[in-house]
């Protein structure tokens, strides 16, 4: 049995048995937990009992919820130590009965058609001393509390303990928790108040460029989708309604979360243009260093949150060096992690790099076009008799043999 007990002088004794189900603890009358005193909001937290100890969530309250000396959005207690809730400390106790064989609380309600299904089963397991300890914060941001206890419980039992979940109703909450925790992976609905998810996964994105992102929503329209993948979302998923759905919606963030960031991965310029990475990276507003090579020469474009800051090779340097390296028909690539550049030589838009690169390839592609037409032209006149090759001079375009008017008249040459 675990309990909550009040030790703020006059309140003392008051206390609250906790379990798997999450009790709301507040001034209000309906809170399961009422605490009558000043300082405490009508609903000022909720509490839930969990495999790792006892999980705190701030509801908004006026003065604050404080968990380890900090006021906290959430917060995870052990036994025995102290939470406060305005000005009204309590402490968590716990009392292990040797008979029981206590088992985290799984809802597996579902929402849609409010159907209760059993948990999966073979899911929830001791872990073994040979699996992994590495353990993913993912990050859950959704105006709907329900679907957030009823999805976060689920991938909890099925990530069997190798996650530990955060949960935010908004996103002013969300930015709390990327500053309180190492969040691996931030999954967000995009129909919230005041700020959508959308809006939020840009802000994140910017701020936070090592986190994952995915949105899951209801609103799955494909210009949703459209603008969730161009601002750095990594997977774009329609909302589960059925436990095998939640099943394959948890494999792929977990596929996701655990999967390493691209540092050293690489590929050939006769597979992928480099426009096509630099657009890639900027859109997805990343942070990292693009190294480009061949058998001459050896050049780096540094991407700073979805921005180009520097470019060099040799000794160019900013635009040029850009346009240098974007004319490479082959060589090879690697993304390498991101530090700052020695220098910033670059000013204008990925966009319009991209484009004047695009431009000056193009030009250099119909110079050479142009040289390699002439070359017939001229080796046909060196060919003909000496009286003809005189007169053409090395800066001469073209040999005129003749004109046409109707007829073809021959020209004579300027010896006859």
């Amino acid at each position: 049995m675990a309990k909550l007990v009040v030790v703020t002088e006059g309140l003392a004794g008051l206390s609250h048995e906790v379990t798997g189900s999450w009790v709301t603890i507040g001034r209000a009358e309906e809170s399961a937990f009422q605490i009558v005193e000043a300082s405490v909001s009508g609903r000022h937290c909720e509490v839930r009992l969990q495999a790792d100890g006892l999980k705190v969530r701030d509801l908004g309250s006026t003065n604050g919820t404080f968990a380890h000396g900090e006021r906290i959005t959430e917060a995870v207690l052990q036994p025995g130590q102290t939470l406060r809730v305005g000005d009204v400390h309590l402490r968590f106790e716990t009392i292990i009965a040797a008979e029981s064989s206590a088992m985290p609380f799984v809802n597996t309600m579902l929402l849609k058609g409010g159907a209760s299904r059993p948990a999966p089963a073979g899911v929830a397991r001791p872990p073994t001393a040979n699996e992994p300890t590495k353990k993913y914060h993912v990050l859950f941001v959704d105006d709907s509390r329900e679907f957030l206890e009823v999805f976060g419980e689920m991938c909890s039992v099925l990530a069997n303990q190798s996650w530990e979940t955060h949960f935010a109703p908004s996103a002013d909450q969300a930015l709390v928790i990327l500053q309180q925790y190492p969040i691996d992976l931030a999954v967000m609905d995009i129909g919230m108040p005041l700020v959508d998810g959308l809006q939020l996964l840009g802000i994140v994105s910017r701020r936070y460029p090592g986190v994952k992102l995915a949105i899951m929503t209801g609103l799955a329209t494909e210009s949703n989708r459209a603008t969730g993948l161009a601002n750095g979302a990594e997977l774009f998923i329609e909302k589960p309604v059925s436990t095998g759905d939640i099943r394959v919606v948890f494999n792929m963030l977990n596929d996701l979360v655990s999967w390493p960031h691209r540092e050293g991965f690489s590929g050939t310029l006769r597979q992928v243009g480099l426009q096509e990475v630099i657009q890639m990276e900027c859109t997805g507003r990343r942070s990292l260093i693009l190294e480009i090579r061949n058998q001459q020469m050896r050049g780096q474009i540094y991407i700073e949150v979805g921005a180009i800051t520097h470019a060099q090779v040799g000794d160019l340097v900013g635009d040029k060096a850009i346009n240098r390296l974007l004319s490479l028909t082959g060589g090879e690539f690697q993304l390498k992690p991101f530090t700052s550049p020695p220098e910033r030589t670059v000013q204008e838009r990925w966009e319009l790099l991209l484009m004047e690169a695009a431009r000056c390839c193009d030009e250099d592609t119909a110079f050479l076009a142009k040289k390699a037409t002439e070359r017939p032209l001229k080796a046909s006149a060196a060919d003909s008799s000496p009286a003809e090759a005189d007169t053409a001079t090395p800066d001469d375009d073209f040999v005129v043999m003749a004109t046409y008017d109707g007829h073809w008249n021959p020209v004579a040459s300027a010896d006859n």
